[in-house]
């Protein structure tokens, strides 16, 4: 049984659910939660957010065993708004749009049948696509470097994203990360319209923005709100079907197969998920 005495020793977690009215609570009592898991690079060898080719397979393997379903962004989005009841759901995203996605990410996802997400850097991908180059697996840190001066090497173009568009749905990672490596700044308001619109010219239309790193402020939110209407985050937590698609959580992967199934198990669950992100604060 869970009691507000029981749900109190949370702290922050009673405040969430409990000090702020028992509106919300029955959502957390009634529903699941859809967690999102957050990748970056899939390669050989294991390292700074980078899930080694092996271990990712049987991350996939057991999502499917676990019975969850893959979902694309579009389908959280109706999840969030309750216009889609989903039982045991799970989103898997890929962050910048990095080439190892396509040459070790997507074959499994390909043949497991798993849908995913990737959040494209647009002016990384023009500037990959305008200078082809041999792909060159490298490591977060020293595929960061070859960016700017050899994007082709370490970025997805456009012909492999149009590939891998039938497992995959886009999403928007503003169009320069805010790095500025081609000799121009953008201000917030050209980061939102002209990735919106090259994603919208290349046939991957998308009202779902991820935030460069994780950061954002009110203001920039509301000025975000002109193009896009989700807004995915860094920040671990549940995502219910409140109607609200302002922050929606995200979990950073590990590499580790206990790990993932214990934190698809707390996520799921919205009090559990909830209690967890607060104590781990």
């Amino acid at each position: 049984m869970i009691t507000e005495a029981g749900v109190k020793g949370g702290g922050l977690v009673y405040n969430r659910i409990i000090g702020k009215g028992w509106k919300i609570f029955p959502l957390f009592l009634s529903t699941k939660s859809v967690p999102v898991l957050m990748y970056h690079h899939i390669l050989p060898e294991g390292g700074f957010i980078t899930t080694p080719v092996e271990l990712f397979r049987r991350q996939m393997e057991l999502i499917l065993e676990l019975g969850y379903t893959p979902l694309w962004l579009s389908e959280l989005e109706q999840f969030k708004e309750g216009k889609l009841k989903v039982e045991k759901g799970v989103v898997i995203t890929f962050d910048d749009g990095w080439r190892d996605n396509y040459y070790y990410g997507y074959p499994i996802l390909k043949e497991l049948g798993i849908k995913g997400n990737i959040f494209l850097v647009t002016e990384w991908v023009e500037e990959s696509s305008r200078k082809p180059a041999p792909f060159n697996p490298l490591p977060h840190n020293r595929a960061k470097k070859r960016v700017p001066e050899a994007p082709g090497e370490v970025i997805l173009n456009w012909g492999e994203v149009e590939e891998m568009g039938d497992l995959i749905q886009f999403g928007s990672h503003t169009h320069s990360h805010r790095d500025f490596y081609f000799g121009r700044e953008y201000s917030w308001e050209e980061e939102f319209l002209l990735s919106r619109e090259i994603l919208e010219d290349r046939g991957f239309p998308t009202l779902a923005l991820c935030w460069p790193r994780g950061q954002y402020w009110e203001g920039v939110l509301k000025v975000g709100k002109k193009y896009y209407s989700s807004f995915w985050t860094t920040q671990r937590g549940v995502n219910l079907p409140d109607r609200n698609l302002d922050r929606i959580k995200r979990i950073a992967v590990k590499n580790s197969i206990r790990w993932l199934r214990k934190q698809l198990f707390l996520f799921s669950n919205p009090i559990l998920g909830t209690l967890y992100s607060s104590l781990k604060k």
